[in-house]
Order: structure tokens, then sequence, then C-alpha cells
């Protein structure tokens, strides 16, 4: 999103065809996700010694270093959340372009943000930046959209979503190039959550929050200012070019910046989003186990972070059963009878997710199937 101060308050603005993929199991059990915190409308000015932490799983964090970047090792085939922890006052090395350092920025405070949820898929992550207001900027969001909320540097009632429609040419790059590519909005664009959270507001070519303005401008900024509790699939589409869906995660108090090169990040003719960026849900356990002497049955236990459909089957030689399902955040169990003269050893056992955005992901286990040995009937006297 492109940077700018607009009288004394600068505002967080920045911020489909089915694609199908295939895993199996990854033996990593963890993989890394890095970026850099740094002051929203300042990126000369890195956030150090700040706290990021993970929603899902409290017990993991890290400190940012004196550039502000930090590296989260976090489970692999999992839902996290990072988010920085509010911070400061405290005086923040300025740097410009080159890393060269400029003065200090004095008694900062910054706030609490959310990035998206991201589903680990045996990937690192790379460039999960953290665009982080200070109190002005923080409280002239709030005020200039009319956000329900606590006073001051107080929390929203509800929870707040931002987004960029991001140019290409801010992915994979370092942080120099990130920052020569600003502003990297691409105009034109218009985004949608699902399940529906009404119309969000776009920022125009002065970097304002438009009512009026009907879709992205080249400042790219997208912003619903007040969302209730829930996981939302937010999905940008544009008559020229594609962007990745991301998946926010909602709360009292929360704002999600998805900013670039996350969030709303436009794709490469023909280029899938990144496996991180689609499908929050995955297969948690499948056995078969023996139930008496004759009864086997499948049990398929699944995990998602938000509205998921798919099918999921198994199959046992020649003969299988599948089945439609529908998902909502949290755990599911499925059972699926194996019938008593199913002679195969192991089953393979198939489940295909797909999010609200079209994308899906299809897992393949094989699992062993007990053997049922029958009674011998005794012989008559």
């Amino acid at each position: 999103m492109k940077k700018r101060v607009f009288g004394a308050m600068v505002l967080i603005g920045a911020s489909l065809a089915m694609l199908v993929g295939v895993q199996t199991a990854s033996a990593a059990k963890t993989v890394e996700i890095s970026g850099r915190a740094f002051v929203f409308n300042h990126m000369d000015t890195g956030i150090s010694n700040a706290t990021v932490k993970v929603r899902e799983f409290p017990k993991l964090s890290a400190t940012t270093n004196e550039l502000g970047d930090y590296t989260l090792e976090v489970p692999n085939d999992a839902n996290v959340t990072p988010y920085i922890l509010s911070g400061g006052p405290a005086d923040l090395t300025r740097r410009n372009i080159d890393g060269e350092v400029t003065g200090t920025r004095t008694n900062v405070h910054w706030n609490e943000i959310d990035i998206q949820t991201f589903h680990t898929r045996g990937e690192d992550i790379e460039n999960a930046n953290l665009q982080t207001p200070a109190d002005a900027e923080y409280i002239g969001l709030k005020a200039l959209l009319g956000i329900p909320s606590e006073p001051g540097i107080g929390r929203p009632n509800e929870c707040v979503i931002v987004t960029t429609s991001s140019a290409r040419n801010v992915r994979d790059v370092d942080y120099r190039t990130y920052w020569l590519n600003t502003p990297h909005g691409i105009e034109g664009a218009t985004s949608f959550g699902i399940p529906s959270i009404g119309d969000p507001i776009y920022f125009n070519d002065s970097v304002l929050p438009d009512p009026n303005q009907p879709h992205s401008s080249e400042d790219g900024g997208i912003i619903w200012p007040v969302v209730p509790t829930g996981a939302y699939r937010i999905i940008t589409e544009h008559p020229d070019t594609r962007f990745a869906s991301f998946l926010a995660t909602c709360a009292p108090g929360r704002v999600i910046n998805a900013n670039p090169p996350m969030g709303a990040y436009q794709l490469d003719p023909g280029e899938k989003p990144r496996t991180f960026s689609n499908v929050a849900a995955k297969l948690v356990s499948a056995k078969v186990v023996k139930k008496g002497k004759a009864k086997r049955t499948a049990t398929i236990v699944l995990n998602s972070g938000e509205n998921i459909t798919g099918k999921v089957s198994v199959a046992t030689g020649s003969s299988g059963a599948g089945r439609n399902i529908s998902l909502k955040p949290g755990n599911k169990t499925l059972t699926f009878p194996i019938g008593p003269r199913v002679k195969a050893k192991q089953a393979k056992v198939t489940v295909k997710l797909t999010d609200a955005s079209g994308v899906s992901f299809t897992t393949v286990k094989k699992v062993n199937v007990p053997k049922i040995i029958k009674k011998k009937k005794g012989k008559r006297g």
C-alpha cells in the first residue's frame, strides 16, 4: 500500500478458476515464518524488541531484532495466525533504503496487529511482514471510519480486516526491493468475504478510505471496519489479473492487516496461490478398528479453521465408499463401515477439501485393515 500522511492522521489503508493440489503427509514437523515488523507509514523504522506470537499456539513467541526482523518456528500442517503485541514507548532506529542509520524515532508506542491465518504445508513462509500503526495512525483510523471501540488506543469492539491488492513485484523480494516498489497497489480490484461481511471500503488516490470509491486505487488499500467474530475467506477479483485469497480469523478487538506481500497478492498467469494461503483444514487422523468379532470401522477425523466443502472416500481393493462433506470451524469425525467380506490388508483414505475460493487440496493416506478371523465350526459327533 502507498504510504502517505494525510493531515495529522495516517490510516491503515494498505493493506477463479478451480485449483487443485495433492499432498501426502510431510516428514517436516515444523516450518518457519519470518518477516519484518515496522511502523505503519514509516518503512524506515523497524520495530526492535517486539514480541510476535501465534493465536493458535500461545506458548510460541519470537522477539524482533534490531532491524525488526523475526523468525517463528511453528507446527507443520496447522493453522497459524501470527500477531505482534503492542509495545513501547521506545526509541526506534531509522534507516534509509540501503539500511544505513539515519536517526531515531522517539517515544513510539505501537499497537497489536494480526496477519492472516496461514495453513502450513511443509513450506517456510517468508516476508510475513507486520505493518504496525503507532498511536496517531491507530486513533486516526478508528475516528475517520467511526469504528466502535474503547477510547484512545483501546481495541475495536468487533474486528477490522485490512488488505492490499498488491502487485507481483513486491513478492519474493528483499525488504529494500519491497520498499523500492512502493506504492504497490493494483487499481481496479474488488473484494468480498465468504461468509458475507458486506462491501469493503476502498482507499482512493489520495489514500483516504472513500465510500464512493468503487474499487481499489493505485494505493490498493481495502478495509472492512466492522466485522463480527468468525472465519472469513477474502476473495479479490480483477478483470485483467488474478489474486490469491486469504483467511481472516476475526474475534473482538482484533485488527487483521493481511499486508503485502501476503493477503490479496497478485498471481502470475497460470500461477497457483502459495500452499499456505488456502484451505485452512486438514486430515487429523485415519484408522480402521475392529469392533467385536466381525465388525470393522474406518474412523476419520478432520479439522478446519473455516467453512470447507469436500469429499472423503475409503477404498479397500475393489470396494469403497465415498461421502460429500461440509465442514465448519472445529473438528469433525466421520465413520465408514468396512464390510466383513473385505480381505484387503490396507485401505486408501482420500480427503479432498475445497475452500470458498475454489482452491482444493487432496490428502491420501493408507491405513491398515485388521483381519477378521472366522470361528471354525466344530465337528459333529
